[in-house]
């Protein structure tokens, strides 16, 4: 058996640490082939983020329902439910009392002004 191993998830960095630092960051534990899977989604996350941003300055084109947008919203979905998975009680009550992964699952898309 794989001995488990302790870093530091920052999502809003897409990094993977092996010390804490001062900003936002969710202590995980995994072995060295989870750890290397929670990379991997994050990688995923930083390009999924660069296909998004060149959406942003387009003022006549919602990014609502767009392809790109989707995919960083399901990627950014699993890479929560797997920080969950491998954190700590204190990773894991961070997540559970701010309610991520119910957000994540269910958008506002059913507010006035989202009609197709």
């Amino acid at each position: 058996m794989s001995s488990k191993k302790t870093l530091y998830v920052s999502v809003s960095n897409k990094s993977l640490d092996a010390e804490a630092s001062m900003n936002e960051q969710l202590e995980v534990r995994g072995t060295a082939e989870e750890l290397e899977e929670l990379r991997r989604m994050l990688e995923r996350l930083k390009k999924d983020d660069e296909a998004t941003q060149f959406r942003a300055p387009i003022p006549y084109k919602s990014a609502d329902h767009d392809k790109a947008t989707d995919q960083f919203n399901g990627d950014l979905l699993k890479l929560y439910q797997a920080i969950y998975k491998l954190g700590t009680d204190e990773t894991k009550a961070h997540i559970h009392d701010r309610n991520i992964l119910n957000k994540l699952q269910n958008t506002d898309y059913e507010y006035p002004g989202y009609e197709r």
